[in-house]
């Protein structure tokens, strides 16, 4: 390794450095990248690579490695603000959530959920309508609203009224407003479908593959059996739909129904598997997630586990199959793959409040409880199920919007979120594309501070940004990469 006697730090931007498969990887605060030979490395922490190699130096000079002349800083000012473009717009994400009721009981659910019928956990009709409201004093000029529950359709009263009610606000304030309903699916019947698809609502589902893992994990509440064959009718039965209405609509936006898999002991076994499940369902993409520690997971973590190490040999062996698959022809996307990409090679925000530093609770995104209690973000209310009452931030029903927002739990959020403040992570090359996530690191350890390095989300995140600069160091996957981000 070169001397630091040698090192001529007056001509060094700031950035980060590892060794990944024999050459030093570089990235900068604007999010860009660049490989470097030993000797070139050495060569320029010496000063003496512009001599040496002047293409390279350009290319290392406008990604914002070397000391910037001050007629460069505007440029690097717009690549920094691109690149984190989600901190300077206000909340654009609300988590309604219609109901805790559920006809489900998923191993590994976020939510403590109650019974299907039960009383007193639905959202009424009046704190919908404050709920709104408040969300459309956020100066953001994207507003997203996602039902969340429970299931969401089990209060669809509520539901339809928030749909037309927001787009009755929305005439005035005129943003670009989407909705999205996150379902099990189980219960949609026609003229739900109908609506939905009339209003432009989004869908979401979760699904975990065939039906010897699906049925393991999401299994009805009265006990009788998964719901892999009623999701898989309605799958079908609602893409079906989508379709038409994409064919008789083809220059409005018509989106597609996605679907997550979160991931198991009983997925383990299975990667290819579940990928073939989703190309033979009609999906063109995964997003593939480990398991939370909120909710009913805290008490099947022994059923359902495993080590963080397992599931990176998993994610990795699924998104070999799915690389062989598009080098093969078949386009096909795993979403929080995609998501790290999009930082990577388009250098933009992606707008994913888990790759973001500080995160979005409170800041990019809050949770309207069924009862009107405003949290940083859903993660804020599944805590309150736990007993947690901390990252509470008002209700709707008397809270202004700028109490909410400038409030003492936001601010710690944005600490305990914030890569500048954690150990191991300020100095870490993937820095400009990571994010952590405070909640999860409260429920898990005890604290929105834990020794990062040893959680078991870092070693996922650093493995998942591993793997990918491994693999564009060849033009052929680097092809593939920029193909999912069309």
């Amino acid at each position: 390794m070169i001397s630091p006697a040698k090192i001529r730090y007056q001509n060094l931007a700031n950035f980060r450095f590892t060794k990944l498969g024999g050459r030093y990887l570089l990235t900068s605060d604007t999010g860009r990248w660049i490989f470097l030979e030993e000797k070139e490395y050495e060569q320029f922490l010496e000063g003496t690579l512009a001599k040496k190699n002047i293409p390279l130096f350009r290319e290392l000079k406008a990604g914002g490695f070397v000391k910037p002349k001050k007629s460069d800083i505007p440029t690097q000012a717009s690549q920094y603000l691109a690149l984190n473009a989600s901190l300077a717009q206000g909340p654009s994400l609300f988590m309604f959530v219609l109901t805790l009721q559920c006809n489900h009981r998923c191993l590994y659910c976020q939510v403590i959920p109650e019974k299907k019928g039960a009383k007193g956990f639905d959202m009424s009709k009046e704190t919908a309508k404050k709920s709104v409201d408040l969300a459309f004093r956020s100066p953001s000029q994207h507003i997203g609203i996602e039902f969340q529950g429970g299931e969401p359709l089990l209060n669809w009263p509520v539901l339809e009224y928030v749909v037309k009610y927001a787009k009755t606000v929305n005439k005035t304030a005129k943003k670009e407003l989407r909705i999205t309903l996150v379902t099990n699916l189980t219960l949609m019947d026609d003229e739900k479908l109908a609506f939905l698809l009339k209003e432009n609502v989004s869908f979401a589902c979760s699904f975990d593959g065939p039906d010897f893992v699906h049925n393991k994990n999401r299994i009805y509440l009265d006990g009788k059996g998964g719901s892999y064959k009623p999701l898989v009718k309605n799958i079908q039965i609602v893409q079906t739909a989508i379709a038409r209405k994409k064919a008789r609509n083809k220059k409005t936006f018509v989106d597609q129904l996605n679907a997550v898999l979160t991931t198991t002991k009983f997925s383990l076994p299975y990667p290819k598997e579940i990928v073939d499940e989703y190309i033979t369902k009609g999906f063109n993409n995964v997003f593939i997630r480990p398991l939370s520690p909120f909710g009913l997971e805290r008490q099947t973590i022994d059923i359902i586990g495993y080590s963080a190490e397992e599931f990176i040999a998993f994610y990795e062996q699924a998104l070999e199959y799915i690389l062989e698959l598009n080098l093969a022809g078949t386009l096909f996307v795993e979403r929080t793959a995609a998501l790290a990409l999009k930082k990577i090679l388009n250098h933009q925000d992606a707008s994913y409040y888990e790759m973001r530093s500080p995160c979005g609770a409170g800041i990019g995104q809050m949770a309207f409880d069924y009862d009107g209690e405003i949290y940083t973000c859903d993660e804020g209310r599944m805590a309150k199920r736990m007993g947690h009452e901390n990252f509470r931030l008002g209700a709707v029903q008397t809270e202004k919007y700028a109490d909410v927002v400038d409030n003492e739990v936001t601010r710690t959020m944005c600490l305990g979120s914030s890569l500048d403040n954690q150990a191991g992570c300020a100095d870490c090359v993937y820095k400009p594309y990571c994010g952590i996530c405070p909640l999860a690191n409260f429920i898990e350890y005890g604290t929105i501070f834990p020794q990062i390095l040893n959680t078991d989300k870092h070693k996922i995140n650093k493995a998942l940004f591993d793997y990918l600069f491994s693999k564009l160091q060849d033009e052929k996957y680097r092809s593939v990469f920029q193909s999912w981000l069309v």
